[in-house]
């Protein structure tokens, strides 16, 4: 296995039709791939609600507090998980906004452009200041938020089922 890293091309390299075949089909696997992704976090961020609610039902139902305060490992759990998947999705961004860099600059094509388009609309920039497991997964907000409220959510079921 090769250490090179894919070329990228200036505006004075014209693309002849198999390359912009080759880079077509590049990306809109990549974009496939992505999605593929976003599938898989969502069914780890349900799983971790499914578990995080069926812990504050059984706290409940037995009257135990502590069962809510242990709870609180299961969204931890599933956090770090979607994390990782989270920062394996986002090794395929920089390509992908490559691939539609070079359609618009050598190919003067403004689409496909469904990468940088995202980023614009949602002011993002293309490159973090931050990368790493930590920054991409782990810290990420769209990861890491609907934990949190988990968390806190389970944290006050500790504290209140004894009052109930």
């Amino acid at each position: 296995m090769s250490n090179s890293q894919p070329s990228t091309f200036s505006n004075a390299n014209a693309l002849n039709d198999f390359e912009l075949e080759l880079l077509k089909q590049e990306y809109f696997f990549l974009q496939t791939t992505i999605e593929d992704y976003n599938k898989q976090i969502w069914a780890i961020k349900a799983l971790g609600i499914t578990g995080t609610g069926a812990v504050i039902v059984l706290a409940l139902q037995q009257n135990k507090s502590v069962l809510a305060l242990v709870g609180c490992t299961i969204p931890i759990f599933f956090w770090v998980l979607e994390s990782q998947w989270k920062h394996f999705q986002r090794g395929f961004y920089p390509r992908v906004g490559e691939i539609e860099t070079t359609f618009l600059e050598t190919c003067q094509l403004r689409g496909p452009a469904i990468f940088n388009s995202w980023n614009y609309a949602l002011k993002r920039v293309t490159s973090p200041k931050r990368k790493g497991y930590v920054w991409d997964g782990l810290l990420n907000p769209t990861v890491f938020i609907s934990y949190i409220l988990e968390i806190v959510f389970l944290l006050i079921a500790w504290k209140a089922i004894p009052l109930i």
